[in-house]
C-alpha cells in the first residue's frame, strides 16, 4: 500500500499538468483562428485557422489522459482512506483506460510518423518525375 501512496502525487500532478496543457493548447487553438485574422488582411489566414484546428484537437486528445489520472489518483485516496476494493478497482479501470488511450495514441503516432517517411520520399520524387 506504500507504493500506492507514493504514486497518489505523482498521479495528481502530472493530471493538473495535463489539465493546464489541454486549457492552453485550446486557448491558443482559438486564438489562431479567431486572432490573427484581424492582424493583417494581405495574409492568408488559412494557416492559423489550420493550426488552431490542430491545436483544438490536441487539447481534446490531452484532455482525456489528464482525466484518467486524476481519477486513478482520487480513487488511490479513497482507497487507502478505507475505501476498499471497490475504489481499488476504480482506480486500477482509470488506470487501464489511461493506458489503453496511451496505446491507440501511440499507434496513431506511429502510422502518422510512417506516411511522413513516405510522404517525404514520394513527394520529392514525384515533383522530380513532373517537372
Amino acid at each position: 500500500m506504500l507504493s500506492l501512496a507514493q504514486t497518489k502525487p505523482w498521479a495528481l500532478f502530472l493530471s493538473i499538468l495535463g489539465f493546464i496543457s489541454a486549457c492552453f493548447l485550446a486557448v491558443m487553438g482559438g486564438l489562431n483562428m479567431v486572432g490573427f485574422s484581424y492582424i493583417n488582411k494581405e495574409v492568408s489566414v488559412l494557416p492559423f485557422f489550420i493550426i488552431g484546428i490542430i491545436n483544438l484537437v490536441m487539447g481534446v486528445v490531452y484532455f482525456f489522459p489528464a482525466l484518467y489520472l486524476y481519477k486513478f489518483a482520487s480513487s488511490i485516496g479513497r482507497f487507502i482512506d478505507g475505501g476498499g476494493t471497490i475504489e481499488m478497482e476504480k482506480a486500477l479501470s482509470s488506470q487501464k483506460s489511461f493506458w489503453k488511450f496511451a496505446g491507440i495514441l501511440a499507434i496513431i503516432s506511429f502510422g502518422f510518423a510512417v506516411m511522413g517517411i513516405v510522404a517525404a520520399i514520394v513527394i520529392p520524387l514525384l515533383a522530380n518525375f513532373l517537372i
